[in-house]
């Protein structure tokens, strides 16, 4: 089994030579890369590529710093997920026979070319470990329903906030129990 160091630069990688040796050599590299739909993630992180009997399996420890909205102040926030990839890549063409083969509905495929194209499957692990609601710092006050004032800047002209219809009972039970 071959063990080899390499910083990975790009989201492709020519696999050629590991498709051509036996079942269990692999490959280690470092990925230190800007993805994502902007190029606005950063991905860094250790990956290795290990041959199996029917192509090449990816087991990587990744972090990326994503960018998004923060749910409470409508700021920017950057946040950092942690991504656990393991996924087995298949050869569209065999290198030993020159044989195409026709990939499976959902499969992730090594091109003609031999290049294993490491992206979508990465683009994917990151939409599943975007939080549904990022904020800009744990503690973020967020902003005025009805100003837009952010709290963090200050309050508002705003003495009382409008009360949801649905908790105006239990704000009536709450003065009550102060008198």
């Amino acid at each position: 089994m071959s063990q080899s160091y390499r910083t990975f630069t790009a989201m492709q990688i020519n696999v050629a030579q590991l498709l051509k040796e036996p079942v269990g050599a692999n490959r280690h590299y470092t990925i230190d890369e800007l993805a994502g739909d902007n190029e606005d993630t950063q991905v860094t992180g250790d990956i290795s590529l290990i041959r199996t009997g029917s192509g090449i399996l990816i087991n990587g420890k990744l972090i990326a710093e994503i960018n998004g909205t923060c749910s409470r102040c409508l700021g920017s926030a950057r946040q950092k997920i942690n991504i656990n990839m393991e996924d087995e890549y298949f050869p569209t063409l065999d290198i030993g026979s020159g044989v195409y083969s026709k990939p499976e509905p959902g499969d992730l495929t090594i091109d003609e070319n031999h290049i294993l194209d490491l992206s979508e499957a990465l683009r994917q692990y990151i939409i599943m470990a975007t939080p549904t609601k990022m904020l800009c710092k744990a503690d973020c006050p967020g902003i005025c329903s009805v100003c837009g004032q952010e709290f963090s800047k200050g309050d508002c002209q705003h003495k009382t906030r409008p009360v949801d219809s649905r908790w105006e009972k239990l704000v009536q039970l709450e003065k009550e129990s102060k008198i």
